[in-house]
């Protein structure tokens, strides 16, 4: 057979400790983040698709941060931000992003498997917490707080507004939580603006404050927080 650089790639991660194909996609992924990093997040198209998928999966957006992609990250997250802003000032739903599982869009052989315990009971403890965020809305000393804090992150605020769940409280616990994420988000946009600015030349004199690290709320807002452990 004909030996392309992949075989020759393959041949050789044959060589080191674990399984090659793991090791040559992880590193393929790298060097893609690298360059998105450096030039790709000013391609228009490129930005328009991170639009479209609401940004990158919550691992990458985070391999991403720990890169040191701050501004690359702030620029077109805020893309997804203003969008998000367009459709709240609409009255309407949180679209969910236009992605899945990478083995449904390109191979469509993605096999069932038994939830794992722990995202089992992750997902409860959402649950649990989501049914007592919709209560706690009408009670004016909470609905305030959750107004300075820095909002949901878009799947939860999209879990909050469907997820069916007993028991639901009755009055305006939906619009309530809009005007907070509405509140939330614009913040947010504005810090953004400021950070983007502060990074021109003209204006790197300028005092700095906590917009400095608004790309890290954006980054937390779009692919949910970082795992702290």
């Amino acid at each position: 057979m004909r030996k392309t650089r992949e075989y020759q790639a393959l041949f050789e991660a044959c060589s080191q400790e674990g399984c090659p194909i793991c090791r040559l996609a992880l590193e393929g992924t790298r060097r893609y983040l690298e360059a998105w990093k450096y030039e790709m997040f000013t391609d228009v198209s490129i930005r328009a698709e991170l639009r479209r998928t609401q940004g990158f999966c919550h691992r990458h957006t985070w391999q991403l941060a720990n890169m040191g992609a701050h501004l690359p990250l702030a620029q077109a997250y805020r893309d997804i931000v203003t969008d998000t802003i367009d459709q709240l000032k609409r009255g309407n739903d949180i679209a969910s992003p236009a992605s899945g599982s990478l083995f449904r869009r390109f191979f469509d052989t993605h096999r069932e498997q038994p939830a794992c315990p722990a995202c089992t009971q992750q997902a409860k403890a959402e649950g649990h917490l989501i049914h007592t965020l919709r209560k706690s809305l009408s009670d004016e000393e909470f609905y305030q707080h959750m107004q300075n804090s820095d909002g949901l992150c878009l799947e939860h605020y999209r879990l909050a507004c469907e997820l069916k769940l007993p028991d639901t409280p009755g009055g305006d616990w939906q619009s309530l939580l809009r005007k907070i994420q509405l509140s939330c988000l614009q913040r947010l946009d504005e810090q953004l603006g400021e950070m983007i600015r502060k990074h021109d030349y003209r204006f790197k004199d300028e005092a700095r404050g906590p917009e400095m690290i608004s790309w890290k709320r954006a980054t937390g807002l779009i692919a949910g927080e970082e795992d702290p452990s």
